[in-house]
């Protein structure tokens, strides 16, 4: 009896010091900071994958879509030392154990490699520390029906690329997924988030934006479909007047496709940087529906010093087919809207049938919108919009990041 308690004991031990079946430390890692724990991690993975399974019909139903059993890779308090890209199958999820433990890169280029390349279909990532390298997590597929990727309750610092980047195999254009991100830090990152898929939302989450680490760019880039950011709180922590260090071109939002934000903060520390810079597109073709999309509902939003070349809340590069701001909160000294002088209005409306489907609205804010009058023909009756002479100011091309003052 006494063996027996013995033995029962150091089970119930060993479980609890190595967690889940598929622990990474029962594969080797040690998550002392020091260790390169790649290979082991990279065991634990691929164990999870064999473990997976599959199906395509349920008794006598017509086959569709895979669904699946998948199998979570747990991560136990420490510091994993990652130095190569640790490819995840398309069920594996990723977890951290009791905490929030830290996945740190070790590669020879601090801000360069991939951490881990997910096949995307079905993964969860939940309650991790990710830092450095150049892409943190990078999923990709050939465009394959009904993904969903979750990521929630983690922190992204100091990627040298872009923290969380989506992208398809060539020769698909966009990937089928819907991926929702939640109660995430991201920090210290030369870009945020890419999405390459139908639908992503980005909710309850802080994003700063700290030179020099950020690009001067975009720190979250929509190429396709619609992008939703919820109850987010934005902060350009670091966002200086000139000097060395000083970005031109910074701002939030790269949007191709349809960008919606529900109360955000688009912080207004050191004047703030612009919300949006616009690339999407009208539908030219019967019967004139989809198209690109602005929205702004219940934002608070500051977006540029007095100086600033680039101060606005939207840069338009195209047309967007839907563009509404609705009781929003502004704090600014730029115009709400500027065109850019690449944008050709009458290039843009080649059939000029698309013109009554254009909606565009401006109501409820707190202060008037600042916006070019030859824009004034697309706003509904009724928007409440202040339509002037708009000088746009070039953006310089060049970035003086090292300069001296």
């Amino acid at each position: 009896m006494k063996r027996f308690l013995i033995t029962a004991l150091v089970c119930i031990c060993s479980m609890m010091l190595c967690g889940s079946e598929f622990s990474v430390k029962k594969f080797g890692a040690k998550g002392d900071g020091k260790t390169d724990d790649t290979a082991a991690i990279r065991k634990a993975v691929e164990a999870a994958g064999k473990k997976c399974r599959s199906r395509r019909s349920y008794r006598s139903t017509t086959r569709t879509s895979y669904y699946g059993a998948g199998v979570t890779v747990t991560f136990p308090a420490g510091i994993y030392k990652i130095t190569d890209t640790i490819n995840v199958p398309n069920y594996v999820s990723l977890k951290g154990e009791n905490a929030r433990p830290i996945l740190e890169w070790g590669g020879a280029d601090e801000k360069k490699g991939v951490m881990f390349k997910v096949s995307a279909f079905r993964n969860d990532i939940e309650k991790l520390i990710f830092v450095g390298g150049g892409v943190q997590l990078f999923f990709t597929n050939k465009n394959t029906d009904k993904t969903m990727i979750t990521v929630r309750d983690c922190q992204f610092l100091f990627a040298g690329e872009f923290a969380i980047k989506m992208e398809p195999v060539a020769p698909a254009d966009h990937m089928s997924v819907q991926c929702t991100i939640s109660n995430c830090l991201f920090s210290k990152n030369y870009r945020c988030v890419q999405n390459f898929g139908d639908l992503m939302a980005i909710r309850e989450c802080w994003i700063d934006a700290a030179q020099p680490q950020l690009c001067d760019g975009a720190m979250i880039v929509n190429k396709y479909g619609t992008l939703l950011m919820q109850f987010c709180c934005l902060v350009p922590s670091a966002n200086p007047d000139k000097g060395p260090n000083y970005y031109h071109n910074a701002r939030w939002v790269d949007n191709y496709g349809r960008f919606e934000a529900e109360s955000v903060r688009f912080g207004g520390e050191g004047g703030g940087i612009p919300a949006v810079y616009h690339y999407g597109t009208v539908s030219n073709s019967h019967p004139f529906a989809g198209g690109s999309k602005v929205r702004f509902s219940n934002c608070m939003l500051s977006f540029g010093q007095t100086r600033r070349a680039n101060g606005c809340a939207i840069r338009l590069f195209r047309l967007p087919q839907q563009l509404i701001i609705e009781n929003n909160t502004n704090s600014y000294n730029h115009p709400f809207i500027v065109c850019d002088p690449s944008l050709d209005i009458a290039k843009e409306l080649k059939n000029h049938r698309v013109i009554p489907h254009i909606v565009w609205r401006v109501y409820g804010n707190i202060q008037n919108m600042m916006i070019p009058k030859e824009l004034k023909r697309f706003f509904k009756p009724g928007s409440e919009a202040v339509f002037a002479d708009v000088i746009t100011k070039p953006v310089p091309a060049e970035v003086t990041i090292g300069k001296k003052k």
